[in-house]
């Protein structure tokens, strides 16, 4: 594994898989995307900052995952997937380095959100979306 890029470890740890290209479960993923954002939407209404920020994620991992099952690719780590858009899509053109830096900047706050130990301070993040 010696040498292999971020990507290409995904793939030989069996965090990323090759599968056929499966457009129906990425327009469900998709669908999923589209419900998560309005979760956000009416959570930030109600002034709940951290189920904003899970909602928030979500909708942008279904979003990617959606792009990763039209490739053919299944994922088994939100990190890898994270990789795959980079290497596939950002280093392409196809979404830009905001798109990414939003998509680590929810992924580590939701992980933090979800599995610290402690009340994350969102207000003091000024790069949160919320």
């Amino acid at each position: 594994m010696k040498g292999l890029n971020k990507l290409e470890n995904c793939f030989e740890k069996g965090q990323l898989k090759r599968i056929p290209k499966n457009k129906e479960l990425a327009l469900q993923d998709l669908k999923l995307a589209n419900f998560f954002l309005e979760e956000a939407h009416d959570l930030s209404e109600l002034n709940k900052k951290e189920m904003t920020i899970i909602a928030l994620y979500n909708s942008v991992f279904h979003a990617g995952r959606a792009l990763l099952f039209a490739d053919g690719i299944k994922e088994k780590s939100h990190y890898c997937l994270q990789k795959y858009l980079e290497e596939k899509f950002e280093k392409t053109g196809k979404l830009s380095s905001e798109n990414i830096s939003l998509f680590d900047l929810l992924r580590g706050l939701r992980q933090e959100i979800q599995y610290g130990m402690g009340k994350t301070k969102i207000e003091e993040n000024k790069k949160c979306p919320v």
